[in-house]
């Protein structure tokens, strides 16, 4: 290892003027921005629409109301210090807004949960981020986190006037997400006021929301992108339109959505974006005027394609939750490149791109992202020295409050200042979006009394659908069981569906590199038999049952599906299941959007419930 202490001592003179010239300038951005604008919005709008949810819309006086009052009753609660943490365990809605909002403006950070998370789970983050209550819209099963509850529907809307939102100091928490951890545990992020408002100023002065602006809120609320949807159209005078739970993951029902409200503004994940291109939504959703991608790398087909396709505006986002939310950007509406940079970084933000000793790469090498900035998180709670070592500062001179995090991606400067996203440099993957420590799986199914050793990666089906498989060694006693179906059981109490594996393979042993690691690269792909679930295998007995076992089997990689096999038995998503009902649009000679194939989607959960509903809206069928 090098003991040179220049950070620059790898880079050329051309390199360092590169390198320096594309960083984020400093700005001043005062911590109380968001809380403050947002506050004086709910006072000064009156009449002006601020949110519509379902058949509701709400004035910006309506919401401000219920903000208001909730967020009086949660500044009477704070500690000596003034600041708690609360959960929230509230699906998307207005109540969800409202519950953030007076969170934020009474001075103390929210913990988001995800109401379909399971109990354990969500008790656990509950518990390790330090939660004082739990805020819950109605009658739910959050009262079991271990924690006060607290119903936001049972806060009077009246004028509250003696409220004054509370103004944050930069290094005040804001929120406290939760992201998968290496060691089985997942950890807390610590996020602040001063972070937060840098983005979200950044982000206004980007992109510029207008009163005309209609934001979609859809992304699940335990992944950071919802922070800016939560709060960047209230803070800009802008309308948000929520997207009801579930229908986020339906291209169909977002299109629907979109074009009813007239949605300008909307966050893809490049898979779901891909798949709503499939679906004709550039077309059916004229208003659309911009699109903001990120959780995944935006391949330069699908950036093609968006604009050969689209009119809208179109930027490729880069960032961690330990950097609120986003840190890069790049205007993907016109350039066309291989690959499609993560772009420069925002206001008061620089990213460096370091060898193994610590040194700046030259332009054109790739090494590990570190990033330095006003929006990096101030750590961890519920994480090990070592993960909290990710926020070791740099020998590199920075303004006073920055901070550093190092991200495990890797990175190259291009000579045109811009950067080149190069993959990970460890085990973390991401499904839709949404981070994953492969660690954090394996952990939870060793926790199975019968399995002895454990392993997970990642495959690409035959669909182009990255999936996760979980490799177990299990006790010999337990051949011959139904032990996959245990398993699988076994991780539906304690992880979140994304986290869940879409096959388990039981194996005799797993394969140990030279240095006695365990070599993921020598797994094998899952095989295409039939997981052995609980009910036999019966074969297709129609052939509108025969044309949908081939669809179920093409999507999901199997040699075969039985008439009575359940689709997320056998390792179905909402992804697979979006493919599923573009192939079955196309083998019955249907529109994409025709009634017949959400009814398919939404209640065919066998293969023979789903011919039954194809035949009983008039589709021709009979018996082999």
């Amino acid at each position: 290892m090098s003991f040179d202490r220049n950070p620059w001592s790898r880079c050329s003179p051309t390199d360092r003027k590169i390198i320096e010239e594309l960083q984020g300038h400093p700005e001043d951005v005062a911590p109380d921005e968001v809380v403050g604008r947002v506050a004086d919005n709910y006072r000064n709008l009156g009449a002006r629409t601020a949110l519509v949810d379902g058949d509701r819309a709400w004035s910006y006086e309506e919401l401000g109301r219920k903000v208001f009052a909730l967020g009086a009753r949660l500044a009477a609660m704070g500690d000596e210090q003034g600041r708690k943490t609360f959960a929230v365990s509230i699906g998307r809605s207005a109540e969800l807004v409202a519950a953030t909002h007076a969170v934020a403006l009474s001075g103390h950070a929210y913990c988001p949960l995800g109401t379909g998370d399971p109990l354990a789970w969500r008790s656990s983050i509950a518990s390790r981020g330090g939660a004082a209550a739990v805020l819950v819209d109605g009658d739910t099963d959050a009262e079991d986190l271990g924690i006060p509850r607290f119903d936001v529907n049972g806060v009077d809307d009246g004028p509250a006037p003696d409220f004054t939102p509370v103004r944050p100091a930069a290094d005040d928490l804001s929120q406290v997400i939760f992201t998968s951890g290496s060691t089985g545990r997942p950890k807390g992020v610590l996020c602040t006021h001063g972070g937060f408002a840098n983005r979200i100023h950044w982000m206004q002065r980007a992109f510029a929301l207008t009163p005309d602006d209609r934001v979609a809120l859809k992304t699940p609320f335990t992944f950071d992108v919802a922070g800016w949807e939560l709060f960047w159209p209230q803070y800009a005078g802008a309308r948000t339109v929520v997207v009801p739970e579930g229908a986020h993951a339906s291209p169909e029902a977002l299109i629907d959505l979109f074009t009813r409200h007239r949605v300008t503004v909307t966050h893809f994940v490049p898979s779901m974006l891909r798949l709503w291109l499939q679906a004709d939504g550039a077309r059916r959703c004229p208003d659309l005027r911009l699109v903001l991608c990120s959780g995944e790398a935006l391949g330069a087909d699908l950036a093609e394609e968006f604009r050969r396709r689209s009119g809208a505006r179109l930027h490729n986002l880069y960032g961690p939750t330990e950097a609120s939310i986003d840190v890069t950007h790049f205007d993907a509406s016109e350039d066309a490149r291989t690959p499609v940079p993560i772009g420069r970084p925002i206001a008061n933000t620089r990213i460096y791109i370091l060898d193994d000793d610590r040194r700046v790469c030259p332009v054109g090498e790739t090494g590990e992202i570190y990033i330095n900035g006003l929006g990096v998180a101030a750590g961890y709670t519920g994480a090990d020295a070592r993960d909290n070592e990710r926020f070791t500062p740099l020998d590199i001179p920075a303004p006073d409050g920055w901070r550093t995090f190092r991200t495990g991606d890797r990175g190259t400067y291009t000579a045109d200042g811009h950067i080149e996203y190069q993959g990970r440099a460890d085990d973390q993957v991401k499904i839709r979006g949404q981070r994953i420590e492969l660690g954090e799986l394996e952990a939870a199914v060793r926790d199975h009394p019968a399995v002895t050793d454990a392993c997970a990666r990642t495959y690409e089906s035959a669909t182009g659908r990255l999936c996760l498989a979980v490799y177990a060694v299990v006790a010999p006693e337990s051949h011959g069981t139904d032990i996959g179906g245990a398993i699988t059981e076994h991780l539906v109490g304690r992880l979140p569906s994304r986290s869940l594996p879409g096959r388990i393979v039981l194996v005799d042993e797993l394969p140990l590199s030279a240095h006695g690691k365990v070599d993921r690269t020598r797994l094998p792909v899952p095989s295409r038999n039939r997981p052995e679930p609980a009910r036999p295998f019966l074969p297709p007995a129609t052939r509108l049952e025969v044309h949908i076992a081939e669809i179920w089997a093409r999507v999901l990689d199997l040699d075969e599906v039985g008439r009575d096999d359940n689709f997320h038995d056998l390792g179905g998503d909402s992804m697979a299941a979006v493919e599923v009902s573009f192939l079955i649009a196309d083998r019955f000679g249907l529109d994409y959007d025709h009634d017949l194939v959400a009814e398919i989607l939404i209640s065919g959960d066998t293969v023979a419930a789903s011919a039954r509903i194809a035949a009983e809206a008039g589709v021709k069928d009979h018996e082999l």
